[in-house]
């Protein structure tokens, strides 16, 4: 009996210690990290684009359909006036996002967006996710855009198109739920627009700078020439229609709005001095777009009551009422030029993203052929196309904006995850060029501190040195280390976590801490508490000494509150968005576990090319970084 029970005890030991590996071995393939040196393909894409193309790809994805349909639906259904303060708020949460972008735009120039940099840091299933949810943040909004420019020339036509699909089209067509029929208008835009993508990069950017320029000079007309028909009393008494409860709600909802600045970053392949053009093109994109939805924002409503905005076409109806009839047509330009602009981004990131993914093997290989003429994707173009304009053909995608909204809020955050671990891994390779920028900030700062003190008369100058402390390098410098940085990656998991908790706390349980119930504190004092615990145990672990073009300053804490805003307007978003998300999520890891796993190229790769590489990155703690030049057009 007793060697019976022996010889079981030792089989579950076996049995436990074989699951234990089995586990252990999974979760390193899927936090399995893909190395720098092998970001750009064999086929690389062809570098044309300037700082001004990637402005205006970053432009007009933001300032599309959100300036000229979302700003007055929302206005109207859920912050009237105060879609100002929706709009601050979405934007600042879009900036913060921008700094972690910035930052892996200068640190990676060689290969761009959210899914290269999360690949970089955090892994393949993270990757993963991210890429999944930027081509759905993509893909619906290539569907939305089309949809609202089909919708723009049916108000321009007075409706005679839709009556047109309605009475022909409608017989034989039944979608329960969805849409009385199909828009071939919005299909046939979104398939143009592929078209022009498949002719290769730098036409179909001088096509694309055309529309955005259209577009800016129709915006800088309704800026200006609104301000003679503002009526401040619009908000002088009824400025939050909705109060406080709906200011947020809005936020989440404007934050689509400022999605889709991160096609910046997908374009990195094709950009000519990535590691200067992209961290200033993030930042600039951001502020110009800002400026044009507050500025339309406070016009609007300062032009027209809120609540009787249409639901259409809210800018071209108060253009055509409050200014004179001609103006609609101006507008309505404006806005065709906008969503057709934002479309062609919109299909250009969903082709560059999945291009990405099937190159590293977590899609399809099917999709990462490039021609070797134009050197364009084209596979994953025209499949991006075909399945944006069937959205755009079959569903009514304006019901899932949200759904859009949750994804892209997601991606950013694990970007901004990243950027925050980064810090503290060991064997970060530096990039050139940001000390002598530091310097050349130092120098401009201390001749006009120097100019400041002097007087005009005085022909002294006061000058500075750089005074070091003689005991300073007795004292040891702490060493990044794995362990150091397992400690930091712990902290950065529980601080999501309590940032999270703090944010659904904070949202759902308002009116409780209004009314001062003592649970509701004790869980936001609980909650922030180990948010504060968390920064601590972070702050107090060792950084490693890499330094990049631009990087994120106050680290961990602009990070930090980068994350807390975004989990804020996602906790703001309706249930009903979460069971999308959630379907959504289950298409993509059955694919993942079917297919990526098996077939990325990390899981492709001999056991020993692993090992070295892994040593590279950890002994390797610096190495010079070679700067892309434009390459030649392949004959």
């Amino acid at each position: 009996m007793n060697e019976r029970n022996w010889k079981f005890g030792l089989y579950c030991i076996e049995v436990g210690c074989f699951e234990a590996m089995f586990f252990k071995r999974l979760l390193d393939n899927l936090i399995r990290k893909k190395p720098q040196e092998e970001w750009i393909p064999d086929i690389s894409l062809k570098r044309c684009l300037s700082a001004i193309d990637l402005i205006s790809l970053g432009v007009g994805t933001t300032v599309g359909t959100g300036l000229y349909v979302i700003i007055g639906n929302l206005a109207r259904n859920a912050s009237g006036p105060s879609v100002v303060l929706s709009l601050l708020l979405a934007s600042n949460a879009a900036f913060l996002c921008g700094l972690s972008f910035a930052e892996y735009g200068s640190r990676f120039p060689d290969g761009g967006s959210s899914y290269m940099y999360t690949y970089a840091t955090l892994g393949e299933i993270s990757a993963f996710v991210v890429g999944w949810n930027i081509a759905l943040e993509f893909l619906l909004a290539g569907a939305s855009l089309a949809r609202t420019c089909s919708e723009l020339i049916n108000y321009a036509s007075n409706g005679t198109l839709y009556a047109f699909f309605s009475k022909y089209l409608s017989k034989d067509w039944s979608i329960p739920g969805k849409v009385h029929f199909p828009d071939l208008l919005a299909a046939a835009f979104v398939l143009a627009v592929m078209t022009i993508l498949c002719l290769g990069v730098r036409s179909s950017a001088n096509f694309h700078n055309a529309v955005t320029v259209v577009n800016l000079a129709v915006i800088v007309f309704m800026i200006f020439v609104g301000f003679f028909f503002a009526h401040f009393d619009y908000w002088e008494f009824n400025f939050a229609s909705y109060g406080f409860s709906g200011v947020l709600p809005g936020a989440a909802q404007a934050f689509f709005a400022f999605s889709g600045f991160d096609v910046v970053a997908e374009a990195a392949e094709e950009v000519i001095h990535p590691e200067k053009n992209i961290p200033k093109s993030f930042l600039i994109t951001i502020i110009v777009s800002t400026l044009c939805y507050m500025g339309v924002a406070i016009i609007l409503t300062l032009m027209v009551p809120s609540h009787s905005l249409d639901k259409y076409a809210p800018l071209v109806k108060a253009f055509g009422q409050a200014v004179f009839p001609g103006a609609q047509y101006i507008i309505l330009i404006g806005g065709i030029c906008a969503t057709i602009s934002a479309l062609f981004c919109s299909v250009y990131s969903t082709s560059r993203v999945v291009y990405s993914m099937s190159v590293d093997g977590l899609l399809f290989k099917w999709f990462s052929k490039v021609h070797t003429k134009t050197q364009v994707p084209h596979r994953a173009t025209v499949a991006s196309g075909i399945v944006t304009a069937l959205l755009a053909l079959l569903f009514d995608v304006n019901e899932l904006v949200e759904l859009q909204a949750i994804g892209t809020l997601l991606a950013y955050t694990k970007v901004t995850i990243s950027v925050l671990v980064s810090r503290f891994q060991p064997g970060v390779q530096s990039v050139p060029g940001n000390e002598s920028r530091r310097a050349n900030i130092t120098n401009f700062l201390q001749k006009m501190l120097s100019n400041l003190n002097d007087k005009p008369n005085d022909k002294s100058r006061i000058t500075y040195q750089l005074v070091e402390d003689e005991d300073s390098s007795k004292q040891p410098v702490p060493k990044v280390t794995k362990k150091t940085a397992s400690r930091a990656e712990l902290g950065v998991f529980f601080l999501v976590i309590s940032l999270a908790a703090l944010a659904i706390a904070s949202i759902l349980l308002l009116e409780d801490l209004y009314k001062g119930n003592w649970w509701t504190i004790f869980l936001i004092t609980l909650f922030s508490g180990a948010t504060a615990v968390s920064l601590f145990v972070i702050h107090l672990q060792p950084r490693n000494s890499a330094t990049f073009p631009f990087m994120v300053p106050g680290v961990p804490y602009i990070p930090a509150l980068t994350i807390f805003i975004n989990a804020v307007l996602m906790v703001n978003l309706k249930r009903k968005t979460y069971l999308r998300f959630g379907v959504w999520m289950i298409l993509g890891f059955v694919i993942y576990l079917c297919y990526g796993y098996k077939h990325s190229t990390e899981a492709v790769k001999p056991d020993n090319q692993k090992d070295e590489d892994t040593a590279v990155l950890q002994e390797t703690p610096e190495i010079e970084h070679k700067i892309t030049h434009p390459q030649l057009k392949l004959s």
